[in-house]
Formats: C-alpha cells, sequence, structure tokens
C-alpha cells in the first residue's frame, strides 16, 4: 500500500541536455542540476526515492493520508535544503532523506504530544509479552509491531518524541545504533543513554503489568 500512497504532482520544464538522461544521473549531479534551476532534476530525485521517504514515514504513521502529508512535507523540506546535501559514500540521498523524513515525523509528534494517561484497563497476554519485550529492550519482531501497531502508539505517545523515534527505530525496526543515532542527529552513546532511561521510564510506568 505505501507504494500507492504517493499522489503529488510536479509541474517540470526539462533544462538537461538532450544527451543526459536524468534518471542515469548519479543523485550529486541531480542535485547540481536542481540548485542550477532545472526543477524536472528534482522530479528525478523524487521518483528515485519516494519509495524509501514513504517506507521511513510508514514506521511511525499508518493512516494513509498522513503518510502522504508528512512524504510531501519531507521533500518538500528536501527540496529547500538541497544547498545542505554533500553526497559521498557516508552522506548518500537516502540517509540524508532518512535523516529529514525522521526529523519531519519528529516535529509532527511534537505537535500532537500528549499524556497517555490510564491507557490500559485489560491486555491480552500477547499484548503483555509485547510490551515486556519493549521494557527489556530486546528485539520486537515484525509480525509483532504491526499486530500491535495501536498498542506501540499508546505506550510510546507517552515518551519525548525524539525517544519514540529512537524506541520504534531500534526495537520495531531494522536499524542499526549508528544508523538510528545518525537519522536522529545525536552520538551512539547518547542513543544507548536514552534507550536505557526510555526502558527503564516504561518499566517505571507498566512493570506493575508482569508482576
Amino acid at each position: 500500500m505505501l507504494d500507492e500512497v504517493i499522489d503529488i504532482s510536479l509541474q517540470t520544464k526539462p533544462m538537461l541536455r538532450s544527451f543526459e538522461r536524468p534518471d542515469a544521473l548519479a543523485d550529486e549531479a541531480l542535485v547540481d542540476a536542481v540548485l542550477a534551476g532545472d526543477e524536472h532534476a528534482f522530479a528525478v530525485i523524487f521518483d528515485r526515492h519516494k519509495r524509501h521517504v514513504t517506507r521511513v514515514v510508514g514506521r511511525f504513521f499508518t493512516d494513509r493520508s498522513e503518510i502522504e502529508e508528512i512524504v510531501q512535507q519531507s521533500f518538500t523540506k528536501a527540496y529547500f535544503s538541497l544547498k545542505a546535501f554533500r553526497g559521498g559514500a557516508e552522506h548518500s540521498m537516502a540517509a540524508w532523506l532518512t535523516r529529514i523524513s525522521v526529523n519531519v515525523c519528529y516535529d509532527e509528534f511534537r505537535r500532537r504530544q500528549r499524556r497517555g494517561e490510564s491507557l490500559f484497563t485489560e491486555m491480552s497476554d500477547d499484548e503483555n509479552g509485547f510490551l515486556e519485550s519493549l521494557v527489556d529492550g530486546r528485539e520486537v519482531s515484525a509480525e509483532s509491531s504491526v499486530t500491535h501497531a495501536a498498542l506501540v502508539d499508546k505506550v510510546l505517545s507517552g515518551l519525548d518524541p525524539r525517544d519514540r523515534i529512537a524506541m520504534t527505530m531500534v526495537y520495531s525496526e531494522d536499524y542499526s545504533l549508528s544508523e538510528t543515532a545518525a537519522a536522529i542527529g545525536i552520538s551512539t552513546s547518547n542513543l544507548k543513554s536514552r534507550l536505557f532511561r526510555c526502558r527503564n521510564q516504561l518499566k517505571s510506568r507498566f512493570g506493575y503489568l508482569f508482576d
């Protein structure tokens, strides 16, 4: 479904020389073309990376319209930030767009932040097991995270938005500590400290469920 979310109409006018195939150019060359005034080159960047950005956003939001809106915001922010793109093996377009889209998700969580009081009255054994996995810092299976998406939202909604993103990326998705730290814009040691504090916060808040 996520691949069908994007429906953005870009009104563009090609400016690349006729012998250059835009889809064959490196991302760095496309960025240079956009900065030189060729908006068609950005349409190529969008088409090349839209599925990746949609998958990133889809890890934090499930509603189709929300995903579409945040993906559009992410590419809009990327367009106006192209001068900051450095490229190279360690700073690929995909990694750069991941960081931008994660930051847009973070901003959205900040706007929606709320206190999660009295979230649970009854929980199934599966839900208890899922929450216990988060508290203990164990990896959460993809099947489990999908099954309990609503529970994840409730449990993590009380966390700081940046902590919420960190917990989701590390324990519910296939992101390493270094990848998560880079996407959030913090050091790996800072990330480890955050995760430890988050697990203790969840344990303090929901530990009674496992007694």
